[in-house]
């Protein structure tokens, strides 16, 4: 009568383990020893993981460009068709009023109130 034990070869464990390493590094490191391929304008983020913190970071932008945008129009309803000469003047977050990966200031134009980010491949934002 033969008995079964439940436990696992070392071959089996160690397999695993190099399963696991090989992930990690296409995942997070781009592959093996090379860098993932940056299509970005501005070359933020060398691997896989940089990448998607600057694309985090994006959005972050073209949120706080949203957020700005809306208390421009609020303020412009509010106090009958004047846009703010500056963006200091909507008393808004000083962090909120610079991109988040460049740290550029942005750019207002107080006689249209529009407002952008000159940071290379934002200008869709």
């Amino acid at each position: 009568m033969r008995t079964r034990r439940g436990s696992s070869s070392l071959i089996g464990t160690l397999v695993a383990i190099v399963l696991v390493v090989g992930l990690v590094l296409v995942f997070v490191f781009g592959g093996f020893g090379g860098k993932a391929e940056n299509l970005r304008k501005d070359q933020v983020g060398e691997t896989i993981v940089g990448q998607t913190k600057a694309r985090a970071k994006d959005m972050v932008c073209e949120n706080n460009l949203s957020q700005i945008r809306q208390s421009i129009a609020v303020q412009d309803t509010v106090d009958e068709d004047m846009k703010p000469a500056t963006l200091s003047e909507l008393k808004l977050p000083k962090d909120m009023l610079k991109c988040p990966i460049g740290g550029e200031d942005y750019a207002y134009d107080s006689n249209s109130g529009k407002v952008s980010c000159p940071h290379p491949g934002h200008e869709k934002y």
